[in-house]
């Protein structure tokens, strides 16, 4: 079955006529991580891109660590409801959890790689950061992602395919490793732009050792 991967830092399209402020400085920060990365994410670009006043991101945020959060949270909902979608179309949970860890490895890509790349890394420097400093928020973003994982987990030791373990322990470790790895790979492609062949076969090694950890 062919699958389309999402990638994972995508935000959803607004609805027709959508004039939500936080939407906007959300999808404007998003653009600017897009375009020129950490550095060109500032409060006053932020404002400029969206076309609000000063006011209207205080009223929102307290800072940029508050408007990154946002960022994670509406994408990484993003990226749950659209591997709920993949993952119905799968024929089991082996499949289906197959097809989640591939797709955070090489959902990166996009059509815009040098753009997917800048974003990618600096949202992996924020992650990495914001692991230490908010983790609170941070884990709370990555509960839409970490539910369909267990989800499958779940599935697959009920029908006996899986070893018997914590499903949410079993997730958040499926997904450290996989996430870890990504944000290694972000990294070094930052600047320049990724391999799609390496991404693949990077994909299919972390999911041969997922399924090795987690097979009855």
């Amino acid at each position: 079955m062919a699958i389309s991967y999402p990638s994972l830092f995508t935000l959803p399209a607004p609805a027709d006529g959508e004039q939500d402020r936080t939407r906007l400085l959300v999808q404007a920060a998003y653009d600017l991580l897009d375009e020129s990365g950490l550095e060109g994410l500032t409060i006053r670009a932020v404002l400029a891109r969206a076309g609000l006043a000063r006011r209207a991101f205080y009223e929102r945020f307290q800072g940029k660590d508050d408007l990154v959060l946002a960022v994670f949270d509406s994408s990484l909902r993003a990226a749950g409801v659209q591997f709920r979608e993949i993952t119905a179309r799968c024929a089991g949970p082996v499949e289906a959890l197959e097809a989640v860890v591939t797709g955070i490895v090489v959902g990166q890509l996009g059509q815009d790689r040098m753009g997917a790349n800048r974003r990618g890394a600096a949202l992996s420097r924020e992650h990495l950061r914001l692991a230490q400093s908010r983790p609170a928020e941070l884990n709370s973003a990555l509960e839409p992602l970490l539910d369909v994982i267990a989800g499958l987990v779940a599935e697959g030791v009920g029908q006996g395919l899986f070893r018997s373990a914590d499903p949410q322990l079993q997730a958040r470790l499926i997904y450290n490793l996989v996430s870890t790895t990504v944000h290694t790979v972000l990294l070094a492609e930052e600047g320049g732009a990724a391999d799609p062949a390496e991404r693949e076969g990077l994909a299919e090694d972390l999911w041969e050792f997922c399924r090795r950890a987690i097979m009855a």
